[in-house]
Formats: C-alpha cells, structure tokens, sequence
C-alpha cells in the first residue's frame, strides 16, 4: 500500500484514499443510521448515497486536476 499514508486521513493525496476514507465513513454513517432508526433499508439509502457522493466527488476532483 505505498498509495496510503498517514496523513491521508486528514487531507487524501491520491483519489485512491479518497475513496478508501469515503468508503469506510460511509459505512459507519450507515451503520449509526440503521441502529438509530431500527429501519435497514433506510440504512442502505444512506450508504448508496454516501457511495454515489464520494465517487461523483472523486471523479470531480480527479476530472479538475487537483489529485
């Protein structure tokens, strides 16, 4: 994993720890969603939002040149 460093948490350098990151905080966003609304499927919209948002923004970014 020489795309990944430590710092990367903070600011990502490359958009393959963008989409890491976003990944790993959607699923934790997702997962707070589903235990606090006891509901699954409103759990799985807030995780396929969350996806579609990070690699729209990943593209975006990669797409203005600034990774």
């Amino acid at each position: 994993m020489d795309w990944l460093n430590w710092y990367d948490l903070l600011a990502p350098t490359n958009p393959y720890a963008s989409l890491l990151f976003g990944f790993i905080i959607t699923l934790v966003v997702g997962v707070a969603v589903m235990l606090e609304t006891k509901q699954k499927r409103i759990g799985v919209m807030a995780v396929i939002t969350g996806v579609l948002t990070t690699v729209i923004g990943v593209a975006f970014l990669t797409w203005m040149g600034l990774y």
